[in-house]
């Protein structure tokens, strides 16, 4: 019996003990995950310069997130999102869905280069993350069977502005300031699969992307400079960048 006691005792240390361990690097294993997987779907290289949660709190903040353009690119930095804040609903982290109050991308910056030749890397990014998604889902066949729903109560993705670097065509660098981007309950009542939500998410905030670039004139200071017959090509270049 004593034996017993000591051997369930041990077990009872080595848990707290690993538990301790977790919670103390949950920083630092959130931060390589984020790193590991960004950079396994762009295909390039995904950098974060802190992280900070608390799941007492029910609060975490990511800093510093980078995305890097692939080769070939004088923009080295594709996407910069330097202060996105989550306020997570401790209580439904056993249960599903999996309720976040709140997601906040705050500054969020885009740097996007179209070359000479017509490409960009903003595109080549986006299909890179299609081509990952859709291997992934052949695999797997999609992730509502692996993981817990999501509802996002609020995501907000604000003060963000575009940076388009077409000097390569001739045109001089311009910045475009993003409007505030507001979704509310998302995934609705039950939640809804990860690829839902980002589908959702992404869906938004590419047509509010695509439209304000559109409306800078953007299309048409390229068909002033370089002929009308590269005026379709232009715009299917644009809806690219803010896809």
């Amino acid at each position: 019996m004593k034996k017993l006691v000591l051997a369930a005792v041990v077990v009872v240390a080595v848990i707290v003990v690993i538990a301790i361990f977790l919670l103390s690097n949950l920083n630092a294993l959130v931060a390589k995950a984020i790193e590991k997987q960004g950079s396994e779907v762009t295909q390039t290289s995904v950098r974060v310069s802190g992280v900070d949660i608390s799941l007492r709190d029910g609060r975490g903040t990511i800093k510093g997130l980078r995305v890097e353009s692939p080769d070939g690119y004088q923009v080295r930095t594709a996407f910069s999102l330097d202060d996105i804040v989550l306020d997570i609903d401790v209580k439904s982290v056993r249960e599903d869905p999996v309720v976040i109050d709140e997601i906040r991308i705050q500054s969020p910056v885009i740097n996007a280069e179209i070359t000479k030749t017509g490409a960009s890397n903003i595109g080549e990014l986006r299909e890179r993350v299609q081509a990952y998604a859709a291997r992934a889902g052949g695999e797997s066949g999609g992730s509502s069977g692996r993981t817990k729903n999501i509802r996002i109560t609020r995501f907000v993705f604000e003060k963000g502005r575009v940076e388009l670097d077409a000097s390569a065509l001739g045109l001089e660098k311009r910045a475009i300031e993003l409007p505030e981007i507001r979704l509310d309950d998302v995934g609705g009542e039950g939640g809804a699969p990860p690829d839902e939500i980002a589908r959702i998410i992404l869906a938004t905030v590419a047509a509010r992307v695509t439209s304000e670039i559109a409306g800078s004139g953007i299309d048409r200071l390229v068909e002033e400079k370089l002929g009308s017959s590269l005026k379709n090509k232009t715009k299917d270049l644009l809806n690219k960048i803010g896809k």
